[in-house]
């Protein structure tokens, strides 16, 4: 049920996403940085390791690098929802106002705990729901699914992100119901599905570029094979991001409405159920 759920509301977001070139713009943006920073960080690896120094630099760059994509993805997506709410209100992408700076330390902090706190939820929230649920006790709607509704209302609506996930639990409590569940959450299966997704870019990209390196003479062939297959998956991984902040602001949009915006083909009363 997930995974029909997930794949259409996607995939519908995808095409709202790709209706307008100025929206696709925003993803584009940031899959460049993407692969520039990655590259960076191949950069700096490869010169540490030819200097033959092993110390933690490496991992604090892939930490660094880590936090500075989500951070470029969310004020991606943050600006994409503004636009997308446009569209989906009937309007074109452009004719919406652009981000009052005041937003951006709350934007910030949001894509800080996106990167830290909301993974952790993810995994483990779910667990304490259902022990919650065996002791007789009301489990309440998951913060992680809470969440879905947060950076549209810091964009849309200037909330900090204390205020937004609050004001979203209140919404998604009206709109859905209380103990409800996102039916696109994927759980585990979503970390395993991205673990083997990076596993495999990176894997094909070393093979071929060690081929191109002792077939071709191509120099550091190994290391330019690995970096373009992580950016190559560091590409989908934000297209697919950029989709989802298209369905966050459908649903946004349908808790505010109280109906399915015309231009977002699928059913959104069926985006979280009890």
């Amino acid at each position: 049920m997930a995974f029909a759920a997930a794949r259409t509301m996607l995939r519908t977001g995808w095409g709202v996403l790709t209706s307008h070139r100025a929206l696709v713009a925003y993803p584009v943006r940031s899959a460049v940085t993407g692969a520039v920073v990655t590259g960076v960080l191949f950069v700096s690896i490869g010169a540490d390791v030819i200097d033959g120094s092993s110390s933690a630099t490496p991992l604090l760059l892939a930490g660094a690098c880590y936090l500075l994509m989500v951070i470029v993805t969310t004020f991606g997506n943050a600006a994409l929802i503004a636009q997308a709410d446009n569209v989906l209100r009937g309007g074109y992408p452009g004719a919406a106002r652009r981000i009052p700076m005041g937003r951006w330390p709350a934007i910030l902090l949001w894509a800080l705990a996106t990167a830290t706190v909301l993974p952790v939820l993810r995994l483990v929230e779910h667990d304490f729901r259902d022990m919650r649920t065996a002791r007789g006790r009301h489990p309440g709607t998951a913060w992680a699914d809470v969440a879905e509704l947060a950076l549209p209302k810091i964009v849309l609506e200037g909330r900090n992100p204390i205020g937004a996930l609050q004001d979203s639990r209140w919404t998604l409590d009206r709109a859905w119901g209380t103990d409800v569940v996102s039916s696109t959450r994927l759980g585990m299966v979503g970390y395993t599905l991205v673990l083997v997704g990076v596993s495999v870019s990176v894997l094909v990209g070393a093979v071929l570029g060690a081929l191109a390196q002792a077939r071709l003479g191509v120099p550091y062939g190994t290391a330019i094979g690995l970096w373009l297959g992580l950016a190559v998956y560091i590409t989908a991984l934000v297209f697919v991001s950029a989709a989802n902040a298209v369905y966050q602001a459908a649903l946004y949009r349908y808790s505010v409405d109280g109906r399915t915006p015309p231009a977002f083909a699928a059913d959104l009363t069926r985006a979280f159920q009890p």
